[in-house]
């Protein structure tokens, strides 16, 4: 579109004559509406020159509103050289930012730089000081867990675009964007109750990082424990496709299963640990920090142990201990019992160490031919001797506080210019409460006894044989076997006595 000044008869533009010729000027309307260009003529012969007024009411006449460039337009009409410029301009709509999901988790190799320095199977680096910085690459792996409540992806809201014009005046809306929220499939992770737009883990577990969410499974799978995963501390439960190779520590708040075999590790589970293959501790020990250390593979459980054999294992579980084959050279602790051989079958070994149950230990055979020194206790909980030096020494370090304080009281009395800023007061307060702990610590003693009477129906069964260089313990009572014994069962008879039948 186009317009132009109209030319007066009775100044017609001819150039050969020298009458005056007013200035004229065009407008180019874009066919979008989104510009428009002026053209303008310098007058002639002292003609009118185009004005500012002239142009902005072709504007109107034309219907242009919006957007016009007012510098842009008194420049145009200044430089009246037929030049176009354009005087007005709309403007497109701001096209917005889609909602952005940032995950939170440290990379592997992040993970890695960041690893704890322990002083064990480590490696040594050369810091720039020429000092040497000891690395336990076993917190160095790749495997990236997380706990409860730890941060794991940030959303960023969507932004809506900017609305634009043409220069009629016609807005134009920007597309529609939608403001995705997490992924409502995000198992094991929830936005926080203080930042809707954070996502943090419900459990502990395997973060996965998905495009618009982060899962967690409480139950992580491992081709190993080594260095390649590194040390696993999990609030979940853990499967081992492999081994739990030695030096390694697992620490699981559920479960452990574990195909292949626990060599000398630490682990421990909340749950039940089961290993398809062994336990294979060492019988060694090694020096570290000048104290010797053994080499045993070390494990704990809230619940039941079970192995094909076990061998140079240091075990304690709150129930059962169970191995298919055999024990070797191994110290246990169970709170319900041990129970070594197939279901119905004779064929399980039980041979050296300590082997201590509360209800029963049962073995196809116990000791061996060699008569290697053996140990097997039943008839008291075995975590209760621990307990009960842990009261001892509290009570020790009772006693020994209130002789403390005693003394200080008996000075301060005998000295009162000594007593300055309330410490007479502060040690009889603290003299008096000391025989208060003492009394709960008496009562704490009381209950834990009561735990140390024997169970009546304990007993150690073996199916085919107990050979020379068994000792066994029942409740109270003891019975050492100097000659090889056939299949029995020893318990507690009416005498009180250790009775094999």
């Amino acid at each position: 579109m186009s317009a132009a000044t109209p030319v007066d008869p009775s100044n017609p533009a001819d150039p050969s004559t020298d009458e005056p010729l007013d200035g004229s000027f065009e407008l180019h309307i874009a066919d979008d509406h989104m510009s428009a260009t002026l053209f303008v003529e310098p007058p002639k012969g002292g003609g009118a020159a185009v004005t500012e007024d002239q142009v902005r009411a072709a504007l109107l006449e034309q219907g242009v509103v919006a957007g016009i460039l007012d510098n842009a337009l008194r420049q145009a009409i200044e430089r009246r050289d037929g030049i176009g410029v354009c005087i007005a301009l709309g403007q497109e709509p701001t096209p917005g930012e889609p909602a952005t999901f940032t995950s939170l988790l440290e990379s592997p190799s992040e993970h890695r730089a960041e690893a704890a320095e322990e002083p064990a199977e480590e490696d040594e680096d050369e810091d720039d000081d020429g000092t040497y910085t000891r690395i336990d690459y076993r917190n160095m792996g790749n495997l990236l867990l997380v706990t409860p409540g730890e941060a794991l992806m940030r959303r960023t809201p969507a932004v809506q675009g900017t609305p634009g014009f043409d220069i009629t005046g016609k807005v134009t809306e920007p597309a529609k964007i939608e403001d995705l929220p997490f992924d409502a499939q995000s198992a094991g992770a929830a936005p926080s109750a203080d930042d809707p737009d954070l996502l943090v883990a419900s459990i502990g577990g395997a973060p996965k990082v998905l495009p618009r969410s982060v899962t967690v499974a409480s139950v992580v799978e491992v081709e190993a424990v080594d260095l390649s995963s590194g040390n696993i501390n999990l609030d979940g439960t853990l499967r081992v496709k492999g081994d739990i190779v030695t030096g390694m520590k697992v620490v699981v708040t559920g479960d452990i299963v574990v195909t292949g075999t626990i060599e000398a590790a630490d682990v421990y589970a909340g749950g039940n640990i089961t290993v398809n293959g062994g336990i294979i501790g060492m019988s060694e020990t090694v020096a570290t920090d000048g104290k010797e250390q053994s080499r045993a593979a070390h494990l704990v459980c809230g619940g039941t142990i079970k192995a094909r054999f076990i061998l140079n294992a240091e075990i304690d579980a709150a129930k059962t201990v169970a191995a298919e084959r055999e024990i070797r050279h191994s110290f246990i602790d169970a709170g319900e019992s041990v129970v070594v051989g197939p279901p119905g079958g004779q064929n399980g070994v039980l041979v050296g160490g300590c082997t201590r149950a509360m209800m029963s230990v049962q073995s196809g055979v116990i000791g061996s031919t060699g008569a290697v020194r053996t140990e097997v206790q039943v008839g008291l909980d075995p975590h209760v001797h621990g307990q009960r030096a842990a009261l001892q020494q509290k009570r020790q370090d009772l006693t020994e506080q209130q002789a403390k304080l005693e003394k200080v009281v008996m000075f301060l009395h005998a000295n009162p210019q000594k007593d300055v800023d309330g410490i007479g007061d502060r040690a009889r307060k603290t003299y008096k409460q000391t025989f208060t702990d003492m009394e709960a610590l008496k009562a704490e003693e009381a209950e834990l006894n009561k735990a140390l009477q024997p169970k009546p129906d304990a007993y150690v069964a073996a199916k085919k044989h107990i050979h020379t260089g068994v000792r066994l313990r029942v409740g109270h009572k003891f019975r050492e076997f100097r000659e090889d014994y056939p299949g029995c069962k020893a318990r507690i008879g009416e005498d009180g006595e250790v009775i094999v039948s």
